[in-house]
């Protein structure tokens, strides 16, 4: 965490070098939607729209800063997120009968997001750090729950009126790269996260 922290307030430093620096607040709700085994060749919109109506919706909110020049930004953010994950399993002493837990967890979220805005439409994409705030109870034996995890988050944005910001992203795992990272020489922990669907609404000062 102390990691992440120290990288959030490096960025937060060299803000002032660029041209236009802008402070916001944001709020909006987060789902584990996913497109599991969807290709752009064998899509089954059937499984997608299955897979909304079975999401589990939580919360965000928090604050940002973006810093702008010659079209391009960088945007670090932090955000307090809540999210229900669903465990179902045959419970074999009672017969088999399948049982459902519900896991809910509090996390800050801290994307930082590097864009490409062409007048009111933004482009962006960037890594995303979970750290867990909350205790997790077992739900499962021998379930376990990373304090601080590592991922990522694409989207298109928009910007209304000079004070209305509007984001639809998308957050996935780097699982596919291993179970580590090391950028400058500190290492991450990537995690298997279930994607997610993010949708939010912000105003910029």
């Amino acid at each position: 965490m102390k990691k992440i922290l120290v990288i959030l307030f490096a960025l937060l430093l060299t803000a002032p070098l660029f041209s236009q620096v802008k402070f916001g607040l944001k709020a909006g709700a987060s789902t584990d939607f996913t497109f599991t085994n969807q290709t752009l060749q064998g899509t089954d919109f059937e499984v997608i729209l299955q897979n909304a109506k079975e999401a589990e919706w939580g919360f965000q909110g928090g604050a940002f800063l973006r810093a702008s020049f010659a079209g391009l930004y960088v945007q670090p953010e932090i955000l307090l997120a809540t999210a229900t994950n669903s465990v179902t399993y045959d419970d074999v002493d009672a017969g088999g009968v399948p049982v459902i837990y519900n896991q809910k967890f509090t996390k800050l979220n801290i994307p930082v997001m590097v864009g490409l805005k062409v007048a009111f439409l933004r482009v962006n994409a960037g890594p995303a750090a979970s750290i867990l705030i909350t205790d997790t109870k077992e739900v499962i034996e021998g379930a376990t729950y990373k304090r601080a995890t590592f991922g990522y988050q694409a989207g298109l944005g928009l910007d209304l009126f000079k004070r209305l910001t509007v984001d639809v992203r998308y957050e996935g795992n780097l699982n596919q790269f291993g179970d580590q990272i090391t950028i400058a020489g500190e290492t991450f922990t990537l995690d298997d996260r279930t994607g997610a669907l993010l949708l939010q609404v912000g105003l910029i000062f």
